[in-house]
């Protein structure tokens, strides 16, 4: 059996007197994932991979088990795991490696999050690439054919987010790895919304890179991942380089001024990758966030979810002057639900929630105003109202949340 209640107990943050709906955008951390952070500071607070004294062989030896663990969590190698500081630094670090040359295209959705538009933005004006969008509309579902027609012979490289920030709509992204394949196209997976609500296996999808950050899945800011498929971690030259990425003792440079990248030699996978000292202690963090969505069990968590979302969603319907975005079937989306109430802008109804009824909601464009601007025709600020659901979230949460709705309905 599910029990919710003994979830609750393990968030120090959470209380009976409010109500927290926005998961999506962080999520909240259990006691063990911050009695981790704190083992690390108090009990061997050292730096890893850089001494053969007991504190930093102890740091070392736990880093490389959280490495380990994370790699497991998505069916991919040690070497092929890159720790970021979140999902947004991983988006950019696979725009500055690639190698794009001017006239190259990548294909885009409007759903994607800025932090999957700004990187190739900027080498739209750096390098001349050329940017292509697909629109799924207000629905935010994804029509294959549609999608392949967008396909061109410049297209580079495909990057999509996996799950919606804002209607939570699932991508085919195995569907669109195939067909990228198929045509030699490199493929990127923005699972940031994915990796805490369901299983994510990266050799089953079949892409070549895939990024997701710690905060959103239970773990502490200040930590991400980027999956690298391990060819291109062997060929391509890491974004970022520096401490730990070199091989300093087989360098080739006879003086520092005349130093050349060539002459370098890189360090073994996954150090290549690791430029610096990375998050070692949000990334102990992370690992036990993994273990406890592991030992709670993605079977259960998806069910809550389902659970939470066609309450939801059967009693937002049932209320006038609502306004949903994305399909209206609670089963096509995942743990987020975007709407509006009537007139009144989303940041005022955001107000309204917090101030009178203690209910916690994201108001605004939520990073995706390509996916606003695309389906809004009124004039003013785009966006809308969002509530995204998590593992530690009720039945009698949503209920409180739609007698909210409901009174707020009726002023709008």
């Amino acid at each position: 059996m599910y029990d919710v209640q003994k979830i609750r107990r393990d968030f120090p943050t959470i209380s009976p007197e409010a109500t927290y709906f926005d998961s999506v955008a962080s999520s909240l951390t259990p006691q063990p994932v911050v009695d981790a952070i704190v083992d690390y500071y108090t009990k061997f607070r050292a730096n890893v991979h850089r001494g053969h004294y007991d504190l930093s062989m102890k740091a070392s030896e736990k880093f490389e088990d959280a490495i380990d663990t994370i790699a497991k969590f998505i069916n991919a190698k040690p070497s092929e795991i890159v720790i970021t500081t979140n999902c947004t630094h991983a988006i950019n670090e696979v725009a500055l490696t690639v190698d794009f040359e001017p006239g190259d295209e990548v294909l885009l959705s409007t759903l994607e999050h800025s932090s999957n538009m700004v990187p190739w933005a900027r080498l739209e004006k750096k390098i001349g690439i050329g940017t292509r969008w697909y629109k799924p509309g207000k629905t935010g579902l994804f029509d294959l054919n549609e999608f392949e027609k967008m396909i061109t012979k410049k297209t580079k490289l495909v990057s999509l987010t996996y799950v919606s920030n804002v209607v939570g709509t699932i991508v085919p992204v195995e569907e669109v790895a195939k067909i990228c394949r198929d045509r030699g196209i490199l493929f990127m997976v923005d699972a940031a919304q994915a990796v805490p609500h369901f299983t994510v296996d990266v050799k089953k999808i079949g892409c070549d890179f895939l990024a997701f950050s710690g905060h959103k899945m239970l773990g502490p800011t200040g930590v991400g991942v980027l999956y690298v498929k391990e060819e291109h971690a062997e060929e391509m030259m890491p974004a970022f380089l520096g401490g730990g990425t070199i091989e300093t003792s087989n360098c080739n440079c006879t003086l520092i001024d005349e130093c050349n990248i060539d002459d370098c030699s890189f360090n073994e996978l996954p150090y290549k990758w690791q430029a610096g000292t990375p998050p070692i202690a949000s990334t102990l963090g992370m690992k036990v966030a993994v273990d406890y969505l592991t030992n709670v069990g993605f079977q259960d968590i998806a069910q809550n979810d389902d659970r939470l979302m066609e309450r939801a969603m059967k009693g937002l319907m049932s209320i006038k002057n609502v306004d949903i975005f994305g399909p209206l079937n609670a089963l096509q989306r995942k743990s987020i639900i975007s709407y509006n109430v009537g007139e009144l802008p989303a940041i005022e109804v955001g107000r309204i929630y917090s101030e009178e009824f203690n209910i916690s909601v994201r108001a605004g464009d939520h990073c995706a105003v390509g996916y606003f601007k695309d389906v809004q025709e009124e004039e003013g600020v785009p966006g809308s109202v969002r509530a995204s659901f998590y593992l530690y979230n009720t039945e009698e949460e949503v209920d409180r949340f739609l007698d909210a709705t409901e009174k707020i309905a009726g002023i709008a």
